[in-house]
C-alpha cells in the first residue's frame, strides 16, 4: 500500500531541492529521516518536513483502521463503478477503489520500521516575476522559482 504527502509552493527551485530528493530515493524511510538530519542544505529540511509528513500518514491510516467500514465503501463503490457512465467519474471511482483494496490486503498495516521510498520528486511550480533597475533606464528579469515536493511511501 502507497502513502503520500505533498509540500506544495517551496520557496526554492526545483533543481536545489531535487539534489537531496536524488539521495533518498529507494531507501527505508526512518534512514533516509537520519541522513536528511544530517545534510547541512536548506532544502533537506524541506524535505524532511515532508518525509516527516508521508511518516505520519502512514501512522494515522493504521490508528484508523477499521476493517469493516473499509469493507462497506469498497462494496458501495464498486456498485458505483458499474452504474456510472461518465468515463472521468468512473476513473476516479476506480483508482480510489483500488487504494482501499490496497488498504484489505496489507499485512503490515502500515509500520514505519516497514515503510520505504517509492518515489521522491520535486516538480516545478509557480515563479513569481520580479525586475531589478539596470543602466540607461533598463529593467532586468528576476524569477524567484518555487517548487513542488512529492514524497510516497510503500510497504511492498
Amino acid at each position: 500500500m502507497e502513502v503520500r504527502a505533498v509540500l506544495r509552493n517551496v520557496p526554492m527551485s526545483a533543481q536545489k531541492v531535487r539534489e537531496v530528493v536524488r539521495q533518498i530515493q529507494g531507501l527505508p524511510a526512518l534512514q533516509a529521516r537520519a541522513i536528511l538530519a544530517a545534510v547541512p542544505r536548506k532544502s533537506a529540511r524541506f524535505v524532511e518536513k515532508t518525509l516527516a509528513s508521508a511518516i505520519a500518514n502512514a501512522e494515522n491510516l493504521r490508528t484508523e483502521w477499521e476493517v469493516n467500514k473499509i469493507r462497506q465503501t469498497v462494496q458501495s463503490l464498486q456498485a458505483q463503478v458499474q452504474n456510472t457512465r461518465n468515463r472521468k467519474r468512473r476513473v476516479a471511482l476506480a483508482r480510489r477503489l483500488a487504494k482501499l483494496e490496497s488498504y484489505l490486503e496489507s499485512a503490515t498495516r502500515l509500520a514505519p520500521e516497514k515503510l520505504w521510498i517509492k518515489q521522491a520528486h520535486a516538480c516545478t511550480a509557480i515563479s513569481y516575476k520580479r525586475f531589478i533597475p539596470k543602466a540607461r533606464g533598463q529593467a532586468g528579469p528576476i524569477l524567484k522559482r518555487h517548487c513542488h515536493i512529492k514524497i510516497v511511501l510503500s510497504d511492498e
